[in-house]
């Protein structure tokens, strides 16, 4: 009996001393496990849980600057022509209305609701427990005003800054527009793109403490970044001329049945840009309605095309500063020039004048004569000269999409791209391009880059003015004022007289560039005049293109036209004495 309880007690003991040692190793592999997991809470991921807990304590809010204004001069005196406005968004909260029709019924007259939009309000104002529902947007301080006196439950309003346009018609495609990227807005196209980071300037912040609600605790803590306001921007462009250029365009293109049209106006001794305008045009302020987005896109820098006679301006200028020709040197003109090969090239009227001067070249805008000058140069000397003159890159304008043109013709081999060249076939150049280079012929030689900003205002009141900036020296100034004198001969005496201004000598060229289709050359053409007033001290610039025009088969009773009508206005706007 005694061995069977002391066998008994053994295996209780032993039985005992099992769990006890299991309750010990359970233990021990829960201790391990609160440890590691303190170790990991702790140390390696102390900072995101650090992180995640001053968030649930720490309210932060975005301050959204505001934006830069645009300005324009007339007269030494400040216009702004996109600025910032306050209108309203109005909303309502459906758990405080009870009778949605009369609601409906007092806020249609005030905001101007459209049938389609006061019916889309009831299944909104259905919505019992929703306590918000935007009704419309961009109302105006007044319509709010009407909107307080009917005191409506469940009808409130919040402030919505939007971008002010003041100009009308003012030309769109310049400013560009404000429009939404993903949630935010940014700009876009014209100043509005290319400058948006300027403009936007830099978003503030505040950091502080939030109760367990989520409200602002006044007591606490607080740190606040100011924002920095966008910079402004004050154009070069002079109000009263940009007015008038855009006025003289949309009739250009209406009256002479055009697609479209484009008028620069420069100054030759800075590049500064005075006026900018294309139509058809947009309006900034209703960018959301237009239907073909390439109207965004603003032709005097983002259209190239091939320019046509205008360029022979160019080709002799050349050939002048060589010292291969002179205003006097003649060449034969048998109304054709023959190249292996290829097709004759002929005279635009398809006539042959027998012996003509360089000068009367231009006068007549001679295919004959401007190939037997570019012969002369080589291919080599012209591709150099019409680099400098800066085509096939781009000016460097302030703009958005601007684009370098096509000169690619002039690197391959074979006289008959250099030939074609010379008045302005198998190349392409836009428009700010030609402005641009006429300005050296206008100036003594200088390329100037042309430029859109006068100047920029920070926030703090400091400013940053635009110098004017040569490109470089494309020829020697008494070439230039060879240039200029055989340019005003074309004006006097060529197909340019309707280009002229009573008592002012004026230079300039025309272009008739017909337009390639299906790889030969239609009837359809673009009209194009670049000239400069007044010749002994040039103050202007300017372009006039017109593409397509159904009404003139020449430019110089299209664009030239334009051109005399603006110059005359500008030279009077300026108060320049008459030259004779």
């Amino acid at each position: 009996m005694n061995v069977l309880v002391r066998h008994y007690t053994v295996r209780k003991n032993i039985s005992r001393d099992r769990r006890i040692t299991i309750l010990s190793s359970l233990f021990f592999l829960i201790s391990i496990v609160i440890i590691a997991r303190f170790f990991y809470l702790q140390i390696i991921s102390h900072n995101f849980y650090s992180s995640l807990a001053e968030q649930s304590h720490l309210l932060k809010k975005t301050i959204t600057p505001v934006r830069g204004s645009i300005y324009i001069k007339e007269n030494d005196k400040l216009y702004p022509v996109v600025t910032n406005k306050d209108y309203y968004l109005v909303y309502a909260d459906p758990r405080e209305i009870t009778d949605y029709q009369k609601v409906i019924d007092k806020i249609t007259p005030i905001l101007n609701l459209e049938e389609e939009e006061w019916k889309a309000l009831i299944p909104k104002f259905k919505k019992y427990n929703d306590p918000y529902e935007p009704i419309k947007n961009k109302i105006s301080k007044e319509q709010v005003e009407e909107l307080k006196k009917l005191d409506l439950p469940g009808i409130y309003y919040l402030a919505e800054p939007y971008r002010y346009y003041p100009e009308e018609n003012f030309g769109g495609q310049v400013l560009g527009f404000v429009g939404f990227q993903g949630e935010s807005k940014q700009g876009k196209y014209g100043l509005e793109g290319f400058f948006e980071s300027e403009l936007a300037g830099q978003f503030g912040l505040i950091q502080s403490v939030k109760d367990a609600r989520g409200e602002l605790v006044t007591v606490g803590d607080r740190k606040i970044t100011k924002p920095i306001d966008g910079k402004n921007l004050v154009l070069t462009l002079d109000r009263a001329i940009q007015l008038y250029a855009c006025q003289k365009i949309k009739e250009s293109v209406v009256n002479f049945e055009a697609l479209n049209g484009t008028i620069i106006v420069s100054e030759p001794n800075t590049g500064a840009v005075l006026a900018m305008c294309s139509y058809p045009d947009f309006d900034p302020d209703k960018y959301n309605e237009i239907e073909d987005i390439n109207i965004f896109n603003n032709p005097a820098v983002f259209y190239d095309y091939e320019p046509g006679s205008v360029f022979k301006a160019f080709t002799l200028a050349i050939a002048l500063d060589l010292e291969l020709v002179t205003p006097d040197s003649t060449y034969e003109d048998t109304g054709e020039v023959k190249i292996i090969g290829h097709e004759p090239i002929k005279n635009s009227d398809l006539k042959s004048y027998g012996v003509q001067t360089m000068t009367q070249v231009l006068e007549k805008s001679l295919n004959t004569g401007s190939v037997f000058v570019a012969d002369k140069i080589g291919r080599e000397k012209f591709r150099e000269y019409i680099k400098k003159f800066g085509f096939g890159k781009i000016t460097g304008i302030t703009l958005d999409t601007e684009q370098p043109g096509n000169i690619s013709n002039l690197d391959k081999k074979g006289e008959i791209y250099t030939l074609t060249a010379s008045f302005g076939q198998g190349i392409t150049v836009t428009p700010i391009q030609l402005v641009a280079a006429f300005t050296a012929l206008a100036n003594g030689g200088k390329l100037m880059k042309p430029y859109l900003v006068d100047e920029l205002i920070y926030s703090d009141g400091r400013q940053a003015k635009t110098e004017p900036q040569i490109v470089n020296q494309v020829i020697n100034p008494k070439t230039a004022a060879v240039i200029k004198g055989m340019l005003t001969s074309v004006v006097e005496n060529g197909h340019s007289k309707y280009a002229g201004v009573a008592g002012y000598y004026v230079a300039g060229k025309t272009g008739t560039g017909q337009i390639a289709a299906g790889g030969r050359y239609g009837a359809d053409a673009n009209h194009t005049f670049v000239g400069f007033a007044p010749v002994t001290d040039p103050k202007i610039v300017m372009l006039v293109k017109l593409e397509k025009p159904k009404i003139g088969k020449f430019a110089e009773s299209t664009s030239a036209v334009v051109f005399g009508q603006l110059a005359k206005f500008i030279l009077e706007y300026y108060h320049i004495p008459p030259e004779r």
